[in-house]
């Protein structure tokens, strides 16, 4: 049970630290500080809220993506939104991305640890 209370407890202090005046990655600095929150638009429809905290083990990274799907009617709900969580050490990344219809570009998200900052930008290398 005590396990339990700090995990929610940690989730709880997180998602109060990313609250805070959110960045949009596409301006010119993208190195996200720590407990501040960076929106990247991932598309039309998508968008992705990225956000990290030191801890002894490394430095916990969380996005939360939301999409957007009109072919659903607003009465059933027509966001999809999903959390992605990692531990990053120095020179490691992560990517996120988007599942899209065939033929469509792929809209992907790449999180990089360089050194002492988290980069996030959008990743044309996993576009189709």
């Amino acid at each position: 049970m005590t396990g339990y209370l700090k995990i929610a407890g940690s989730a709880v202090l997180y998602g109060m630290i990313a609250a805070t005046s959110p960045v949009q990655a596409t301006e010119p600095d993208r190195n996200v500080k720590e407990g501040q929150a960076v929106v990247t638009t991932l598309g039309s429809d998508t968008s992705a809220v990225t956000y990290w905290v030191s801890q002894s083990d490394g430095w916990h990274v969380v996005t939360t993506v939301d999409t957007k799907n009109a072919a659903v009617s607003s009465e059933t709900g027509n966001h999809a939104v999903v959390r992605f969580s990692a531990i990053l050490q120095p020179g490691q990344s992560h990517s996120i991305s988007i599942p899209v219809a065939v033929g469509e570009k792929q809209p992907a998200l790449l999180i990089r640890r360089v050194a002492d900052r988290i980069e996030v930008e959008t990743d044309p290398a996993l576009l189709n």
